[in-house]
């Protein structure tokens, strides 16, 4: 047990440290200011308190008019000082605080967007959401409760010791007694403390994860009656909070509460001794006095560092989820390689393996070529590898083995941000940011001009739609799209890829979920993107490649025959068996 007290003090420490290293230079400038309206404030207190020995000896006891002036014009400046002081320290700690965060919080977002599609599926949106904003708000705190421990409180309470020390030695020694005490107990709260903040955290992430499927799925939770499920789950994310907030104030109130023992328990032995030395050797009261001004001005300071440790415990909680994410290494760093230039456009797989998860491959020595210009498409049983091929070539993964190339160069020693954009990614689920139909066609092109934008969106059969709403292209899609229909957004998607007008065009199930007359709109829209540009296609539906120059048939991570339609065909095999079953059953449907 004692080891496990040592590491996870060590752990605080090892946090607090590298916040420190990695931030220091950049806000020292800021923090000196901070710290020294922060030694203001505390010679304030101190003088404050060795005054008081002024006014009770030279106006109360020896009567001197003269200090009816200048002690009561001393003690308002003191105080205006203080508030000067105390105003200056607070805004200084805000900003630098707020920046922190805000610098942080960044370097999280970026950090996170050069995590690949792994990490991704490890990882869920709420648990990487409740990181970015905990974890950064935590290791500012941190920052801040050091600084405003030893800026302001320990430098109150040295100055406020000092005047005690200076009126009664013994006094002093009398007020010290319970020190060991305390430092034995904060030891055992602190860790109790850091164990209830680590479950917050957890139940804080169920929260966020419960809010945001209710929110993205409400069609699917009213649909299937799912309120009293996702009720539960907030409820026990929200009691789970409470619960370890509960904790946190009793482990926090219980050292309050020592701190009032003891303080109340000092006060009145020192009450008693200075009672007896008067009583013995009729000493002035301003002694007395100024060593009781010090001893209950040093109260707050006190126990704002008996927190410390237990403050510290609770935010390293979270600093220590931040630190985890940011030391995920980034294994989508793009590559210092060279920028993929695309002229024919031929897309080349050789002998590709590639698993998701280790002992189930997904494709093994495949070979596949699209020619470039052209349009080649991928058919098969679901679960054959045809939407890993779209994920490799974009590099989301990266392969096993084998080398995928684009016009002979090996998409994996080229820079990311060339091969992306050289690809522009049409998907049956269609996924739009919030904001207006604009920003979403010009998500490729955040540059792109007004007029561009409408041409591309003339392209796609977009623009007769979207001029037919309130605002245009200045209306909101809501939240993934949910104020627009289906056909829109695969439209919004199309305008987005035609105003990208990358070489490479890749088409996944593009109009599976489709009506039969938006299919044929959106259907032509796609036949003049592919216009020119390598475009692979993925279909289930067969009657939407039958055009295509090439089909590659994908079972299985291999390819198992290619050809056009025509010469699939006659080749009787797995592509005629596919095309004989689906027609099959269209003709039964038709026919019932």
């Amino acid at each position: 047990m004692l080891l496990t007290r040592a590491i996870a003090r060590s752990d605080v420490l090892t946090l607090l440290s590298r916040i420190v290293r990695e931030n220091g230079r950049a806000y020292l400038p800021r923090y000196l200011l901070a710290f020294l309206f922060m030694a203001i404030v505390a010679a304030c207190t101190s003088v404050s308190a060795w005054i008081m020995g002024d006014v009770i000896n030279r106006i109360f006891v020896a009567n001197d008019a003269a200090a009816l002036v200048w002690i009561p014009a001393a003690i308002m400046a003191i105080f205006a000082i203080k508030g000067a002081a105390s105003f200056g320290q607070e805004v200084s700690l805000t900003r630098i605080g707020n920046r922190f965060v805000a610098d942080t919080q960044k370097r999280m977002f970026d950090h996170v967007l050069g995590m690949d599609m792994g990490f991704h599926q490890l990882h869920s949106s709420s648990d990487l959401i409740m990181r970015i904003t905990q974890g950064a708000t935590a290791a500012r705190d941190m920052l801040n409760t050091v600084a405003v421990s030893f800026g302001r409180d320990a430098l109150t309470l040295a100055g406020l010791l000092a005047v005690m020390v200076v009126q009664d030695p013994i006094m002093s020694a009398i007020c010290l007694l319970g020190g060991p005490f305390v430092a034995i107990t904060l030891r055992k709260l602190s860790r109790r403390i850091r164990e209830v903040a680590r479950s917050q955290n957890f139940s804080i992430a169920t929260i966020v994860a419960a809010m945001r499927e209710t929110s993205q799925g409400v069609r699917v939770v009213k649909a299937f009656q799912a309120e009293e499920q996702q009720r539960g789950r907030m409820r026990q994310g929200v009691e789970a909070v409470e619960r370890m907030g509960n904790k946190i104030v009793i482990v926090q109130a219980r050292m309050n509460a020592l701190i009032e023992v003891l303080a109340g328990a000092a006060i009145s032995l020192v009450v008693l001794y200075a009672g007896w030395r008067n009583l013995s050797f009729g000493e002035t009261p301003g002694q007395f006095f100024a060593f009781i001004a010090a001893l209950l001005l040093s109260a707050d300071p006190l126990r704002r560092l008996s927190r410390m440790q237990l403050q510290l415990a609770a935010a390293a909680a979270g600093a220590r989820l931040m630190y985890d994410l940011l030391d995920t290494p980034a294994a989508e760093a793009d590559t210092t390689g060279c920028k993929l230039e695309v002229h024919a456009g031929e897309i080349r797989f050789e002998r590709v393996s590639f698993a998701y998860a280790p002992g189930a491959p997904v494709l093994e020595g495949l070979d596949l070529v699209a020619p470039g210009g052209r349009t080649t498409a991928l058919v098969g049983v679901s679960g054959g590898g045809k939407s890993t091929l779209f994920n490799l070539v974009q590099r989301f993964w990266t392969p096993a083995g084998g080398v995928i190339s684009i016009d002979g160069e090996d998409i994996g020693g080229v820079s990311l941000a060339s091969l992306r954009a050289s690809i522009a990614l049409v998907s049956q689920d269609v996924f739009l940011f919030e904001g207006t139909i604009g920003d979403n066609i010009k998500v490729g092109r955040p540059d792109a001009s007004e007029q561009d934008m409408i041409a591309a969106a003339r392209a796609a059969h977009a623009d007769a739609f979207i001029r037919t709403l309130p605002k245009g292209y200045d209306t909101q899609v809501g939240e993934l799209g949910g104020q627009v229909s289906g056909g829109q957004r695969q439209r919004i998607a199309l305008a987005r890829a035609f105003l990208k007008d990358a070489p490479v065009l890749l088409l996944d199930e593009p109009t599976s979920a489709l009506d039969s007359e938006t299919e044929f709109v959106i259907q032509r829209a796609l036949k003049d993107l592919s216009k020119g540009r390598t475009t692979l296609v993925i279909a289930h539906r067969l009657a939407t490649v039958l055009g295509a120059d090439l089909i590659h048939v994908v079972e299985a991570g291999r390819v198992a025959e290619s050809g056009t339609h025509a010469e699939l065909l006659r080749a009787n095999g797995a592509y005629a068996r596919l095309y004989r079953l689906q027609f099959s059953d269209e003709a039964h449907a038709l026919a019932v």
